[in-house]
């Protein structure tokens, strides 16, 4: 089995490529196109989509043929056929996180990459092509960070979460919320979007705009392996009611309910308005 360093250097400049394609079409993409879901951000989907699934299925098919392969386009995949059934290690991928932002021309877009042995997330990628920027963590060597020109770890810095701006997104967490607003400035991704505010994700954990992610549902492929990432760079992850997680030695195309923070102090005060009455 090939190396997990091996692989994430090997993706590196595959999801630069994918980033500049996805770039390049935006400007082109024609009006809303939508899939089922209960909300816009579930409902956005693009020809990148697609494409960057398309581009990153035939390079795991050619570099690591052994590797077993899940995207969020799985449905419309043309390559799913060619994955073995049953594969040790996986590579999973949102090919857009934040279509509904790329799809209106928004900047707070990336492309998540993640990889798993015998279902133990190893290695998150998340690639933010606007400003050409990798946010990643490998287990057992920590979180890293550098720009679109990086090819290995060593080209990259350490990647640590910076504290104090006291806000706090929530996702399909509209109790939760309402608790944080007395205490936080708290919105809701959905109901409370502003194009002013260039919100950027869980990456803003890491550029201190951003204390806090609250969801009764949230989807591993992207929110929850963003969240791997904060947890290796000086962050917490937990359950709504603090108690330890196992999406990151059970990974899966599933979803839960989670709660990201920038520090284990901030994450303290968190759980401490949740629980009040």
């Amino acid at each position: 089995m090939p190396a997990i360093t091996e692989m994430v250097e090997t993706y590196l400049p595959v999801l630069v490529t994918a980033g500049d394609y996805a770039r390049r079409i935006q400007p082109r993409i024609a009006g809303p196109s939508k899939k089922a879901g209960k909300n816009p951000w579930v409902q956005a989907i693009t020809d990148a989509d697609q494409s960057v699934q398309t581009f990153l299925e035939i390079t795991t098919l050619a570099r690591f043929p052994d590797a077993g392969f899940f995207g969020e386009e799985q449905d419309l995949s043309r390559n799913a056929g060619y994955f073995p059934s049953a594969a040790a290690t996986m590579v999973w991928l949102d090919p857009i996180d934040g279509t509904y932002l790329y799809q209106n021309q928004r900047s707070g877009w990336q492309i998540i990459l993640s990889i798993t042995r015998d279902a133990r997330l190893m290695a998150v990628i998340c690639y933010l092509p606007v400003s050409g920027r990798f946010n990643l963590a490998i287990r057992g060597c920590g979180a890293f960070t550098g720009g679109r020109d990086c090819r290995t770890l060593n080209d990259m810095q350490p990647l640590a979460t910076r504290s104090g701006s006291g806000v706090c997104v929530g996702y399909q967490a509209p109790a939760e919320l309402e608790k944080l607003r007395h205490n936080w400035n708290a919105f809701d991704i959905v109901a409370d979007d502003d194009p002013q505010r260039d919100f950027e994700n869980l990456n803003d954990l890491f550029t201190g705009r951003l204390d806090g992610f609250v969801s009764q549902s949230c989807d591993l492929l992207d929110w929850g392996a963003l969240g791997y990432i904060v947890a290796n760079a000086g962050g917490m992850v937990s359950g709504l009611d603090g108690k330890p997680l196992d999406i990151f030695e059970h990974f899966s195309a599933r979803s839960s309910p989670i709660l990201v923070s920038s520090s284990p102090s901030v994450h303290e005060r968190l759980l401490a308005t949740l629980r009040e009455p």
